[in-house]
């Protein structure tokens, strides 16, 4: 918190506008048949002729080696120390879901506060073998996503914990969210999900004593939903993970008196946005285009600007080498657009990189560029994995891109005499 603290008393407001064009899982490596990465794939004259103007590197969310996952590599990239905060992937959920039910009743969105209890969960069946209780289906048969809005608002009547308020988010097919709110709760908690069938449900347990408390309650209403669910067709129990309490966050607005915008079409990444104080621009449908014409129409309402493409990671994590070339490919005229804004800086870069050979998030470097007037150009000649790290950006902290940026910005003062 020292340093942003020491960024917060820097800053000072202009009139320059920043982008953030973020490709999720942005990063690959090269393909067994042609030695190429995905971005080396691609035929995107849009991306290189930027990164031969623009500052280049890589960015790692949290040191070398450490794979990131969606939230951490989000809070990185916005510039706070992970070290410091933590954003769980149960707070991800809620803050994602279209709503929750409250003791039957639509409630509609609910936004964490610091201290509530927040998980992920799946729906899944049960069997007995050898006289034990076992997962049989950990997403009891992909129930249909209207059957599992029906099994949330009825867990939402039906659960009580006396002193708390529960509210239940429905998902899509098995998955929902869970958040409870009320005194004493903390995170640090492990998962009932065993990640396999044919085992049993695992007990949640406290890493700390002060969460204690915490792993009886989420003990107790797994138990309470476990037997309302008896009768039901293949949601026999509930399995959470990804539990923890919603971080108490300054936002961007607080710390760099920023008015942030978010362009996002996938709810995650909208919670995201708004945990961290941005305005949700909505986009009038799903494609990258609508994403484009959202930020040309409201380019004159704000100062910093982040724009999300989500299925560069999507089909990343199904292995479709030849889907992620093709959507770099469709959205390169859509950034060459953007950057015809009169944007004072713009970044290109990732939360993440999610390789198709891997089907998963990687440790390797964010691809990045940096632009500004006045940025240090020079030594690649396209943007890609190979080509970026010849660049004077070097690999630097996740963290330090939003600084940088703001520095491009003219948005600080000097530090000390």
């Amino acid at each position: 918190m020292k340093r942003l603290e020491t960024m917060k008393e820097l800053v000072f407001q202009n009139d320059s506008k920043i982008l953030y064009w973020v490709f999720d899982g942005i990063g690959g490596l090269p393909h067994p048949e042609s030695g190429k990465t995905e971005l080396e794939t691609a035929n995107t004259p849009a991306l290189d002729a930027f990164a031969r103007r623009s500052s280049c590197g890589g960015l790692r969310p949290y040191g070398a080696g450490i794979t990131p996952g969606s939230g951490p590599g989000h809070l990185a990239l916005f510039g706070y120390p992970l070290d410091e905060f933590d954003l769980p992937r149960g707070v991800l959920e809620v803050l994602g879901a279209d709503g929750a039910y409250r003791n039957g009743e639509w409630v509609g969105a609910v936004d964490p506060e610091p201290g509530d209890l927040a998980m992920r969960g799946n729906f899944a069946s049960l069997d007995t073998v050898d006289g034990q209780t076992v997962v049989a289906d950990r997403r009891a048969s992909r129930i249909a996503t209207e059957e599992s809005r029906r099994v949330c608002e009825q867990l939402s009547r039906q659960l009580a914990v006396e002193g708390y308020e529960l509210y239940v988010f429905p998902g899509k097919e098995h998955r929902f969210a869970l958040l409870i709110r009320g005194p004493g709760l903390a995170g640090g908690l492990t998962d009932s999900d065993p990640q396999k069938s044919g085992i049993p449900p695992n007990k949640v347990e406290a890493q700390h004593p002060g969460a204690e408390k915490a792993a009886s309650l989420v003990n107790d209403i797994i138990a309470q939903a476990t037997e309302i669910l008896d009768g039901e067709p293949a949601a026999h129990t509930t399995l959470m993970r990804g539990i923890g309490c919603a971080p108490d966050i300054p936002s961007l607005q607080e710390l760099y008196g920023i008015r942030a915008a978010a362009i996002a079409t996938y709810p995650m990444y909208r919670g995201i946005a708004r945990l961290l104080g941005m305005d949700i621009i909505d986009v009038d449908g799903m494609s990258h285009e609508a994403e484009v014409r959202a930020l040309e129409e409201n380019f004159d309402k704000y100062d910093f600007f982040y724009l999300h493409i989500k299925e560069t990671d999507s089909v990343a994590h199904k292995g479709d080498f030849d889907a992620k070339v093709e959507i770099f490919e469709s959205c390169d005229p859509l950034f060459e657009r953007a950057t015809e804004l009169d944007f004072d800086v713009i970044a290109l870069t990732g939360d993440h990189c999610t390789p198709c050979v891997l089907g998963d998030h990687s440790w390797h470097p964010i691809p990045t560029a940096l632009w500004s007037k006045t940025v240090l150009n020079g030594g690649v000649e396209s943007f890609d994995e190979r080509q970026v790290q010849r660049g004077t950006l070097g690999t630097v902290a996740s963290r330090d891109l939003l600084p940088l940026a703001l520095a491009e910005a003219q948005r600080f003062n000097k530090f000390g005499a």
